[in-house]
């Protein structure tokens, strides 16, 4: 099955263990999703650690790139299928969508979900943002 329909299965997934109620929406901040460029193992967690869910994405196992590409790759392939699939969640808003490695160690965010406005946090957003933070904190130590 390629990447595309694996991860709308994964997204539905998610939706179908949170079903969008106006009576009653559950108490989430985080849907944590885990992945795995060894194994192509792509998992989601709530924020108590539970698996909600996970597929495999064979075209990510063992893909030859760089680390930081592959995990460009995963966020610009999963922001517009979470968009169309994963903001209608019976979740209490806000509450979003955090990319991790499969170790658990936060990559980026993948995709807030506000009331009434979604925002994505695209990655050219996010690039160089640890650099800089680095480089102001040694500015501010110099004096």
């Amino acid at each position: 099955m390629e990447r595309s329909k694996q991860l709308v299965r994964f997204i539905s997934k998610i939706a179908e263990k949170f079903p969008y109620s106006e009576d009653e929406a559950q108490t989430i901040t985080d849907i944590h999703v885990r992945v795995s460029q060894d194994t192509g193992d792509v998992m989601a967690f709530d924020d108590d650690g539970r698996e909600i869910t996970r597929v495999v994405v064979e075209q990510w196992i063992d893909a030859p790139m760089e680390t930081d590409a592959f995990y460009n790759q995963v966020h610009q392939l999963f922001a517009p299928v979470i968009e169309k699939y994963g903001t209608s969640l019976g979740i209490a808003k806000p509450y979003n969508y955090v990319l991790e490695n499969e170790n658990g160690e936060y990559i980026s965010e993948l995709y807030i979900v506000d009331d009434g406005e979604t925002t994505i946090l695209g990655t050219p957003f996010m690039e160089n943002l640890s650099e800089e933070l680095d480089a102001f904190i040694d500015d501010l130590l110099k004096d």
